[in-house]
């Protein structure tokens, strides 16, 4: 199946971007196979699109913003122009054009019967507080009007054997390392500071980062791993994994991990956790090989990954989710945890896989008021509720709070991490599932009070948990136990 074409095109409503517009669809109408005549009449439609949002959306002169999407599937080429300007209801408007002449265009304006005249359909959209949209639907000639050929994967040539060296991170390695961090994701990689050279340098500076290299003979720098430090455990992240496409299947990136390893003993860490995506197996079978083990779910945490020379980059966007790991570098200590009766069999078995020894607690109420906080990521379009001191006597504020994250901030999912060790974590965790929060696992030592956390979701977008790639049984089954709660939580996610 031939792929559709798509343009996007962001201008305001300065009368000079208007012949860009008209350009953009003209281009589009010659690829589509149109006649001469037809593709004057969508530059017309396209002027009074525009003149009518600059005109009705914008009435006290503001300067604001136009949107245009073109597409050209198989046999048609869709036009949306949208505005995030005055609401108004379209179908009020046409309806009292449309009454004195029913089924035809007799009744509308200039401007509306030249669009109407131009395309086989018209559709207004009122999106809500992102705006309104016209979309024009014009029928292309033939079938598979398309004539550009499909997209051919990029394919970047193998580099000749030849020896690498693993070592820090010098400054002049930052920007090879965010070039090499644009072949191998795009522009999708969770840190975005990965993508600054400055803001890598920064990090390292700072503390945060341990960041490591591989260099080839020629000074090439072909791959990156990094330990990100955050809270007070003696405890890292294991982040920016990447190889160049051209120096793949050499060991770079199990050498790299090698030398993190013992950089991590050498600074008495005790423990490395590890997000690897679900969207492949290919980092998970190296995370497996490291010895780190699964724990739990980072559920539709980030916008979709565009991974680059794995065949993926034609599947249908998904939000991607990320398979959270965890290695102790030393014998680890008792676990105590408070989790319903339900989630216990789940929770021996993760920490039985963790090798860790594990104390169950019993529900109970504290006397002193609890303590959380919430944040908004809205890069990520992400909420997060993060509780330091359970108290269930809280839960209509935490409740309130992630109705304001879905409804006004318009999250994608809200995260909500309770800490283990305190016995009301197991009451918050039944009020927050009968509100159709998810359990998606445990994070070792990231509470604040130095235990694990208890990490339940609560999703306003859709995932298909049969597109996940696993490399560990044992993280299929923790997959499955989420999706087997996703369901059982359904009825109370649409009453929220």
């Amino acid at each position: 199946m031939t792929p559709s074409l798509k343009t996007k095109l962001h201008v305001t409503t300065d009368s000079r971007f208007l012949p860009l517009l008209q350009d953009s669809v003209r281009i589009l109408a010659e690829i589509g196979g149109l006649s001469g005549r037809d593709i004057l009449a969508l530059e017309l439609a396209t002027e009074e699109a525009f003149l009518n949002i600059r005109e009705h959306a914008y009435p006290d002169g503001t300067d604001g913003g136009v949107f245009v999407h073109g597409e050209i599937a198989a046999d048609e080429l869709r036009l949306s122009f949208g505005d995030e300007g005055l609401p108004f209801d379209p179908t009020q408007f046409e309806k009292t054009a449309l009454e004195t002449a029913p089924e035809s265009t007799e009744g509308l304006g200039l401007g509306l019967k030249l669009i109407h005249h131009a395309v086989d359909a018209v559709r207004w959209i009122n999106q809500g507080k992102h705006g309104k949209e016209l979309r024009l639907v014009k029928r292309l000639p033939g079938s598979g009007a398309i004539q550009a050929p499909p997209p051919q994967p990029m394919e970047m040539p193998r580099a000749p054997m030849q020896r690498y060296a693993i070592r820090p991170l010098q400054p002049d390695d930052a920007l090879p390392v965010s070039r090499m961090f644009w072949l191998v994701y795009g522009y999708t990689y969770r840190f975005e500071q990965f993508y600054r050279p400055e803001g890598l340098l920064e990090l390292v500076r700072d503390g945060k980062l341990v960041s490591y290299v591989a260099v080839a003979e020629n000074g090439e720098v072909t791959g990156h791993a990094g330990m990100l430090r955050s809270g007070q455990a003696a405890m890292a992240e294991m982040v920016a994994l990447a190889v160049s496409p051209s120096h793949r299947g050499r060991g770079l990136q199990a050498a790299l991990t090698d030398v993190l390893a013992a950089k991590a003993h050498e600074m008495n860490l005790f423990g490395l956790s590890f997000g690897a995506v679900t969207s492949h197996a290919i980092s998970q079978r190296e995370v497996a090989k490291f010895g780190a083990h699964p724990c739990g779910l980072d559920l539709a945490t980030i916008s979709p990954f565009g991974f680059k020379g794995l065949g993926l980059e034609d599947m249908p966007p998904q939000r991607e989710t990320f398979l959270h790991c965890f290695k102790y570098l030393v014998d680890p200590p008792p676990a105590s945890v408070h989790v319903p009766a339900r989630h216990r069999e789940i929770i021996e078995r993760i920490y039985a896989n963790l090798r860790r020894p594990l104390i169950p607690g019993e529900p109970g109420r504290r006397g002193m008021p609890g303590r959380y906080a919430v944040s908004f990521n809205k890069m990520d379009n992400k909420g997060m509720i993060s509780v330091q001191d359970a108290d269930s006597r809280q839960w209509r504020e935490i409740l309130r709070a992630t109705i304001d994250l879905i409804e006004i901030a318009g999250a994608d999912l809200v995260c909500l991490d309770l800490p283990l060790m305190q016995p009301e974590t197991s009451l918050l965790c039944e009020q927050a599932e009968k509100a159709g929060y998810l359990f998606a696992g445990i994070w070792p030592h990231e509470a604040e009070d130095g235990g694990d956390l208890l990490r339940l979701t609560r999703l306003s977008t859709t995932i298909d948990f049969d597109r996940f790639q696993f490399f560990d049984p044992f993280a299929r089954e923790i997959a499955n136990y989420v999706g087997a709660a996703m369901e059982r939580t359904g009825d109370a996610s649409s009453a929220l």
